[in-house]
């Protein structure tokens, strides 16, 4: 089984097309979302599909000066267990905008610890203060996404050391010394993602470029396909178990 960790289904031209095409190339698939409205409809077309399960996801950058389904979608946090993508991105941020990101992210781990509830964690040109919230709000369910290579390799590692899962794509297979880095990574700790069809991937086939995930997984670890897809699909089946979301797709 492949698993896609972060995948914006509701993002993708023809959605049903891009869900059956997955279901039947065995897909086990994590729709993140970026807003309340972009969570309802995720929610909607993923309903039918066993192997999918779906995040309430807040972007960091469609928070603005103030996210005005705020409260509602407070509400909505209290019946879900998978919270993404949410998180910290600075790259274009001013500092009144940093400000709300970091007290909104704030919350939402501070639910996240209480609620036990995996969060999927945007975290741009902002590693160092996203860890610092997590950490301090005591989270244990994190899934880093997108993790720049020339972000500091010393908050990624305490990240790994306090148990938290590395999510990577496409994009990181375009990095160099990659097979290098991921030797350093606890292959328990490892999950696949497209993050379609947002960057490199667009909406190209998603197993074909989860494979190429796994053919980096098999060169790090020199083990064989079937033992790279199998250690991630028990990555990320012991995810969802530990925030009480069944594992029988």
């Amino acid at each position: 089984m492949l698993v896609d960790a972060h995948c914006h289904i509701d993002n993708y031209p023809q959605p049903a097309l891009t869900l059956e095409t997955g279901e039947r190339a065995g897909v086990a698939t994590l729709g993140v979302t970026t807003s309340l409205n972009s969570y309802v409809r995720t929610r909607i077309l993923c309903r039918r599909y066993k192997g999918v399960q779906v995040a309430l996801g807040l972007h960091p950058r469609r928070l603005g000066s103030a996210y005005h389904q705020w409260a509602e979608w407070k509400q909505v946090l209290q019946d879900v267990r998978l919270v993404g993508e949410a998180g910290l991105d600075f790259q274009e941020a001013g500092e009144e905008q940093r400000a709300a990101q970091r007290q909104t992210l704030e919350a939402i781990a501070a639910s996240c610890a209480q609620g036990q509830r995996a969060l999927l964690l945007h975290a741009a040109y902002a590693e160092a203060e996203a860890w610092e919230i997590v950490m301090a709000q005591r989270v244990q369910w994190v899934v880093w996404h997108g993790y720049r290579p020339e972000a500091p390799r010393a908050i990624l590692f305490r990240a790994l050391a306090a148990g938290h899962f590395l999510s990577i794509g496409p994009e990181a297979l375009q990095q160099g010394e990659l097979a290098g880095r991921l030797r350093a990574i606890p292959r328990e700790q490892i999950l696949t993602e497209t993050n379609g069809p947002w960057g490199s991937l667009g909406t190209s086939d998603r197993a074909q470029a989860l494979r190429k995930v796994v053919a980096a997984l098999v060169e790090a670890w020199r083990c064989s396909s079937l033992d790279a897809e199998a250690q991630v699909e028990s990555n990320y089946r012991r995810l969802l178990a530990g925030i009480g979301l069944p594992t029988d797709f």
